[in-house]
């Protein structure tokens, strides 16, 4: 239900059903499109530029209207993500955290819900739009310094797993006991590296067989389309050998102790999906995103 609220809120953006917006309750007025804007990027743009102009930013959000201001937010990115230019889009936020600054407690609470929704929540959109959200925060002298650190750790790793740019190139212990880097890896061809990051629990050691037991997805490993390389996030086990049974042999494995604090690893276990130049296409994923990709 509340997805389709979501959508008929778009739709009455970009499309100005005025009518229809005076049914649904909202924190504040969102923005109409003029008829001038004939294009649905010139439409998104006008709405994201505008989209906060009718919200109280000075006032405190009161508790009770939590929910209203997430769907704001939601609403808001819907309408980024439906065609709106993305300097537009940035520059909406940039301008949207200096003018929030004027309450302390509105600009923290938006911070936050950012965080859930962008960063805990949507995966697929640009990393550089929760990116802005996080450096108005640690470019914010008052804010506490335990906070600052929180989102400069996130920013950190975020420029490490950027989606469209190349995965760090880490390095790790093989099951062999020799040191290599991701990149030792690379193949001849459009290889897909499938990058599986798991730990020594039991739904890791599940997932990893679901992966390596896929006839479709094996077609492809041994056809070299697809390369796996799948990472311990911890100390080295200390019985390769008795782990490795449950590993397929044309898999890569190794081990890395602290790459969680250097990746966005946000799911254990989780899949980054890497074209031929070892740019991420995909991170944070389930088996299931998998194999439902290569399913098409």
């Amino acid at each position: 239900m509340k997805s389709f609220f979501r959508v008929l809120l778009l739709v009455i953006s970009l499309f100005s059903a005025r009518n229809a917006a005076a049914e649904i309750t909202t924190l504040f007025e969102y923005p109409v499109a003029p008829d001038t804007c004939s294009s649905i990027e010139s439409r998104c743009n006008y709405s994201v530029q505008h989209f906060w102009d009718n919200c109280e930013l000075t006032k405190p959000f009161a508790a009770e209207n939590d929910s209203l201001l997430v769907e704001a937010m939601m609403t808001y990115i819907e309408i980024m993500k439906a065609g709106a230019d993305v300097n537009v889009s940035l520059g909406s936020v940039r301008n949207l955290m200096f003018k929030s600054q004027a309450n302390h407690d509105n600009f923290l609470k938006l911070a936050t819900f950012a965080e859930y929704l962008l960063y805990y929540h949507d995966t697929d959109i640009v990393d550089d739009l929760y990116l802005t959200f996080a450096q108005s925060v640690v470019d914010a002298s008052w804010v506490k310094k335990d906070i600052r650190n929180h989102y400069s750790e996130q920013i950190k790793r975020l420029n490490t797993s950027k989606l469209g740019e190349p995965l760090l190139d880490f390095e790790y212990t093989s099951i062999s006991g020799a040191r290599k880097h991701l990149s030792d890896n690379r193949a001849s061809g459009e290889t897909l590296y499938v990058v599986m990051f798991s730990d020594g629990e039991s739904g890791s050691s599940i997932e990893r067989m679901r992966l390596s037991t896929d006839i479709s997805f094996n077609r492809l490993v041994d056809e070299g389309y697809i390369k796996v390389i799948n990472i311990i996030v911890g100390d080295v086990p200390k019985q390769w050998d008795a782990d490795s049974r449950s590993y397929s042999e044309k898999w890569e494995v190794g081990a890395v102790k602290d790459l969680g604090s250097k990746l966005d690893i946000r799911i254990m276990p989780c899949l980054f999906v890497l074209d031929e130049e070892f740019k991420v296409i995909a991170k944070n994923k389930t088996v299931n995103y998998l194999k439902d990709l290569i399913s098409r």
